[in-house]
């Protein structure tokens, strides 16, 4: 430590010149050895994808399972196991991914809160789910990364109750629907009472406040209707 702090203070030449040198030899770094370190980005690879798969399939995936009241097969965890706050009911569909990195609270004024993931849809990482009374997730959504669905509101408006930690009343809560083949994009936050329609798409970082009609994109804070793709609806109903 007393040899670290004179090198930095550089308080005379002598200790000047070990600064510089070490600064000077700092500057190397390793030449790539492309036979060799290509193999070993490969072998990192296969053994970290490896790794995870396992622990998934072992740990994450049943220890997951627990905590809901439904679960199909097929389910996916990417790194861990979403934290879960508050008497949450979960109901998952077949072949539904999710990430571990997000956090899914269930709010206190209505009794069992519930979230519902339709088949095959996937949720992204660092998503944040509040629900007040229920939240539910058609098939086949995508939902990006760092999302968030805002059913229920955590504190009240007044801020003497804020004070007093005590809960927003029954109209901080309400439900969010999102339906079949709709898009999140990255960033988004949908707020309750809100219905995203079918096979819409709302655009990344926006702040959706009211009902999305089917197949439009929405796009901006608040969010409006950018764009009609009604030219899909056939091939989806």
């Amino acid at each position: 430590m007393w040899l670290a702090n004179k090198i930095r203070k550089r308080e005379t030449p002598f200790w000047q010149s070990i600064y510089n040198v070490a600064k000077y030899l700092r500057s190397f770094n390793m030449p790539v050895i492309w036979p060799v370190h290509v193999l070993l980005r490969i072998e990192r690879n296969i053994r970290i994808t490896l790794w995870e798969n396992i622990k998934s399939f072992l740990y994450y995936e049943p220890l997951f399972k627990t905590l809901c009241k439904e679960c199909g097969r097929g389910l996916s965890l990417s790194s861990g196991i979403p934290q879960i706050i508050g008497p949450l009911q979960l109901y998952i569909g077949n072949n539904v991914s999710l990430h571990g990195v997000g956090t899914f609270i269930a709010g206190k004024v209505y009794p069992n809160p519930s979230l519902y993931v339709g088949d095959n849809s996937h949720l992204g990482y660092q998503m944040g789910i509040s629900v007040g009374t229920k939240i539910v997730i058609g098939k086949h959504v995508l939902i990006a990364n760092r999302v968030a669905l805002l059913g229920y509101d955590a504190h009240p408006i007044d801020p003497i109750k804020r004070a007093e930690n005590i809960p927003p009343d029954e109209n901080g809560c309400g439900d969010i629907i999102i339906e079949d083949y709709a898009w999140i994009g990255v960033n988004a936050i949908i707020l309750k009472n809100v219905t995203i329609g079918k096979a819409s798409i709302v655009a990344a970082a926006s702040v959706v406040t009211k009902d999305v009609p089917p197949y439009t994109i929405v796009a901006g804070n608040p969010a409006k209707v950018v764009k009609s793709i009604d030219n899909y609806r056939n091939e989806n109903d």
